[in-house]
């Protein structure tokens, strides 16, 4: 396990005082803004808190609903699991750039349950600025997330036409199905664990491993069971997902048959989420 000191928009904000969570039932954008929680709509004014107006389904502006007030951009900025999400976006993002170096040809990337997708998009953007070429896979059970990741794709100045974009929406399907197992030099798999029970976790890591090639790496996460409480997050509804301590990480790598000796844990200083990166020999 490896700690990191991990940067981001509200490191100059001070934390939230208790008079600043909004109420679920809020009026105006914050309250349009929390009825998508839990849903892969949330998630662009999380990943880019600094925008002024929020996300919109359609059309090719991301970012062209209603004007955010003060009060809603704030929380965005400053609440603990926003904050955690966007750290847990760059450690994968600079994994898959280390992942890159010295790698001749094309890379071969996939995303699993790639909501919106910035995480991956945003590191297939930095690996073609610094010369690698990469053709990514981009699966989710949600064609609006697929949508909004092509969206986000071209946002980024990468075009969604040399990619893929999966949808298993409308039959559930093995990744084996979709992606050609042992074919990837990185998988993508942060939201992976938030998606399956628990009795299914060990399966999903393990058919998410089996896509990846020697050499290549798999990522995921998992909300650590000792991290600190997100003052005003319980209130609007925040989805946890599973918790895990990092005894209990290792416990999830065996039970799927992956070599719990070639994981590496990094828990960002914020002690919200662990990102595991596996490597295949």
């Amino acid at each position: 396990m490896v700690r990191l000191d991990v940067g981001d928009e509200s490191d100059d904000a001070m934390p939230l005082g208790p008079d600043e969570h909004p109420s679920p039932v809020s009026s105006g954008t914050f309250g349009e803004w929390a009825a998508r929680i839990g849903t892969p709509a949330a998630l662009p004014n999380i990943y880019l808190p600094s925008v002024e107006r929020l996300s919109y389904p359609d059309g090719d502006e991301m970012f062209a609903g209603p004007a955010l007030d003060e009060h809603a951009r704030r929380y965005l900025m400053a609440a603990t699991d926003a904050r955690a999400l966007r750290v847990r976006a760059r450690v994968l993002q600079w994994i898959a750039q280390r992942s890159a170096i010295d790698v001749a040809g094309t890379l071969r990337w996939a995303s699993l349950s790639c909501g919106p997708a910035y995480p991956v998009v945003a590191a297939i953007a930095a690996a073609s600025d610094a010369g690698a070429r990469v053709s990514a896979t981009l699966v989710d059970t949600c064609t609006d997330a697929l949508d909004a990741s092509r969206r986000v794709a071209l946002a980024h100045g990468v075009d969604p036409a040399d990619h893929l974009f999966i949808s298993v929406e409308d039959t559930p399907v093995s990744p084996a199905a979709v992606v050609e197992p042992g074919s990837q030099h990185l998988v993508e798999a942060l939201a992976l664990l938030s998606s399956v029970d628990d009795d299914e976790a060990p399966a999903a890591l393990a058919e998410a491993f089996a896509l990846v090639r020697p050499g290549g790496t798999l990522v995921f996460s998992v909300m650590l069971d000792d991290r600190p409480p997100c003052a005003g997050c319980a209130a609007i509804g925040w989805p946890t997902g599973p918790t895990f301590d990092l005894a209990g990480v290792a416990e999830l790598l065996a039970a799927a048959g992956i070599p719990v000796a070639d994981a590496l844990a990094l828990v960002p200083q914020d002690g919200v989420y662990a990102v595991v990166e596996v490597e295949r020999l």
